[in-house]
């Protein structure tokens, strides 16, 4: 009976691929106890990741379950003191018990984008033996001879974080493509404090152009430098056992 190899997430090797090339000039800062948490605790989720997935919802299935909201009043906190401002009617979703809200409008950006690319496979997940361990990903969308993978984010973003990211790097390999995409979509303004899962009224902005990335000669490698760097630090971490898995999930 041969060993069991190391089954790592993409996800895992991009938060050390920060964290090892992280500088004053990246507009990230990660330290190696997040990386290690990334490893061996299992996170539960936040207002950001889950607006996030209530979004990719529609994307997903264009017909999401969700319950109709009235519009009403929003009530926060402005310098100590009580605020109300008005939200329009929207759209509740559950996501791990947690209510998300978003408008019509913001259902909306979530449709037409669907709508763009009517033949796409969502949510593919893919393994690939690397011989040393085994990385799996999931791709948000593949669209033909493309993989377009959909980030909700909270703050305008930087092209260079992405394009220096290894997830599309992996990604075209394990997924055997030549064109990777980031399609951004800006909830502008968001205020944990003031929004939390309620982001009603907000202008949900697309990023534009979509950030592209493309095959190239040497990407193989690449991703195998990552990997065996990932896996001697893991092994001198004592954390390869967290990775062993009796069955691949």
């Amino acid at each position: 009976m041969q060993p069991l190899k190391p089954l790592i997430r993409v996800t895992q090797l991009e938060a050390y691929r920060k964290y090892i090339e992280q500088s004053e000039y990246a507009n990230y800062e990660i330290t190696e106890q997040s990386v290690i948490e990334s490893i061996t605790g299992v996170f539960a989720g936040n207002e950001y990741t889950r607006i996030g997935t209530a979004f990719h919802s529609i994307v997903e299935t264009g017909k999401p379950v969700c319950d109709k909201v009235s519009a009403g009043e929003r009530t926060f906190l402005y310098y100590g003191k009580e605020q109300k401002e008005p939200v329009p009617c929207g759209r509740k979703f559950n996501i791990d018990g947690f209510d998300v809200i978003l408008d019509v409008n913001q259902c909306k950006v979530a449709m037409d984008y669907r709508n763009e690319h009517p033949d796409a496979f969502h949510e593919i997940r893919i393994y690939k033996d690397f011989g040393d361990a085994v990385i799996t990903g999931c791709a948000d969308m593949i669209d033909g001879i493309e993989i377009r993978d959909i980030k909700t984010k909270y703050s305008y973003p930087s092209d260079t974080d992405y394009i220096n990211s290894c997830q599309w790097r992996l990604y075209l390999e394990i997924f055997k493509a030549d064109i990777f995409h980031f399609d951004l979509f800006v909830f502008d303004g968001y205020k944990i404090d003031k929004h939390g899962y309620d982001v009603r009224g907000l202008p949900l902005e697309r990023y534009s152009p979509a950030i592209t990335c493309y095959r190239y000669d040497g990407m193989e490698r690449d991703n195998r430098n990552l990997l065996h760097s990932f896996l001697e630090w893991a092994e001198y971490r004592d954390l390869v056992k967290y990775l062993i898995k009796e069955k691949i999930d």
